[in-house]
């Protein structure tokens, strides 16, 4: 099977067995002043990402990282274990998200690795499946062999991961920023996006735990119940509850025989009967009687997320109501990703100040429904009583405006004085009047040709129709 845990678990090296100190802490409780904190990186710092943490009891708040990726956030009024993600806007100028493991107040980094490690870990190799309840089942030693296997993966494809530190989650870290060079740790993320990606990696990781063809030494399925007990017994803590090589007997004796990762010892134990009953449950579960292999579960069902933006609103009116539902019918999960210009709770919108609001939906699925890919949407609040901003060094001069007002935008809007009724609201800002000349409103991409003097001049003029 062509996946990241086959090619990985059975040829993990000894040092494996590496202490880990933190792995994103150990414990689940917090104290009256416990914080976690980090930097979220992709090479460079993540500016303007928002931190969440989803937790065994209670979410925070979001929270804003810095220019250099750097965040702290308040765990006091939460029990852990958590599961971090920061949602962002990449390069590309689409959203994105990282997630990693919150386990003990302290540092805990958020970045690419730490995704795929969360998605090596999970029980179905995607890293927004992982819930709170789910990461107080990982132990170190889990933790340690997926770690291992992101690295030993980023090495194939060419990445060196030598600086990588044994904990990558609990580690301290600087990244690259406006404001200076990131360190060694941020050098091995600068590698990984010039060599692989993301999508790549977890792709593998998720074709991991898919079921696979059943393959045992008789051809026939052995005894899924003592399978399940052997492998609780002797596989279950590094390799978490499932792994999809384990359907194939031949390689579970392989790797003992060749000691792959340090599983020599375990030949007295594992012989061709046990390995045929573990590769009887791990491709197909209990079944009804010992000893026959079970139907494997059906598939759950795909559910998509609808969720309409509000047209552009007036900072002081009153906040639309959000239209929003998933296909499965489940309820959704509204957040803000802007945190400073529009908040949402319990569904309901406020608008907090002039400027650009993106709310993101998700659905994190059921025993029937699997999760849903988030929707994020975008859209404007002005505020029609701000004050003249013209551009940084620009002397705005309200009549040259009162001429670049009759020339340009009088036809369509009108008088520019007291009732004026369709000079667009807020227009007394040359931001506001550039942000709708970029977007086109009302077909007014035609004035591109208006400089940042001219639009400060307009703004000017409209802040005193009158003169």
């Amino acid at each position: 099977m062509n996946s990241l845990r086959q090619k990985l678990t059975l040829s993990l090296i000894a040092t494996v067995v590496a202490t880990l100190t933190a792995c994103g802490g150990g414990g689940s409780t917090t104290g009256a002043s416990a914080v976690v904190k980090g930097v979220a990186a992709t090479g460079w710092g993540i500016d303007k990402g928002s931190v969440t943490l989803a937790c065994a009891s209670g979410n925070t708040a979001p929270v804003s990282t810095a220019s250099d990726g750097s965040y702290s956030v308040d765990v006091s009024n939460v029990s852990l274990p958590c599961v971090a993600r920061v949602d962002y806007t990449d390069s590309a100028g689409k959203q994105a998200r990282l997630h990693s493991l919150v386990r003990t107040a302290g540092t805990v980094n958020i970045n690419p690795v730490t995704d795929m490690i969360v998605a090596s870990l999970s029980a179905t190799g995607a890293a927004s499946n992982v819930q709170a309840t789910e990461v107080r089942t990982y132990t170190e030693d889990r933790i340690r062999t997926a770690t291992q296997m992101v690295k030993t993966e980023l090495t194939s494809k060419g990445v060196s991961t030598g600086f990588l530190p044994d904990d990558v989650i609990g580690t301290k870290m600087t990244a690259t920023s406006a404001s200076g060079k990131g360190d060694d740790y941020d050098t091995v993320l600068d590698r990984m996006a010039e060599k692989t990606s993301l999508k790549t990696i977890e792709n593998e990781l998720k074709t991991g735990h898919e079921g696979g063809s059943l393959s045992t030494s008789t051809g026939q399925p052995g005894n899924a119940a003592a399978g399940k007990a052997l492998y609780e017994a002797s596989c279950q803590s590094c390799h978490g509850a499932r792994i999809a090589d384990a359907s194939n007997a031949s390689k579970t004796l392989k790797a003992i025989h060749e000691n792959e990762g340090g599983m020599g010892y375990l030949a007295s134990t594992i012989t061709a009967t046990a390995a045929d009953s573990i590769a009887t449950y791990m491709a197909n579960g209990l079944s009804g009687s010992s000893g026959t292999a079970a139907t494997t579960p059906a598939a759950l069902t795909t559910q998509t997320i609808t969720f309409t933006p509000p047209a552009t609103q007036t900072l002081g009116a009153s906040a639309p109501t959000l239209t929003a539902s998933a296909s499965s019918g489940l309820p959704l999960t509204l957040a803000t990703l802007t945190p400073a210009v529009c908040s949402v709770s319990a569904g309901a919108l406020k608008l907090l100040t002039a400027g650009n609001c993106t709310l993101t939906a998700s659905q994190p699925g059921n025993a029937s429904f699997a999760a849903a890919a988030s929707k994020t949407i975008t859209f404007s609040i002005i505020d029609p009583s701000a004050p003249v901003v013209p551009p940084v060094g620009v002397i705005p001069v309200a009549s040259n405006g009162k001429t670049l007002y009759a020339s340009h935008c009088s036809s369509c809007h009108g008088p520019a004085a007291a009732g004026g009724s369709k000079v667009l609201n807020g227009a007394n800002s040359a931001l506001t009047i550039l942000w709708a000349i970029n977007n086109n409103l009302g077909r007014m991409g035609s004035l591109t040709s208006l400089t940042q003097q001219n639009l400060a001049d307009i703004a000017a003029f409209l802040a005193t129709p009158n003169m």
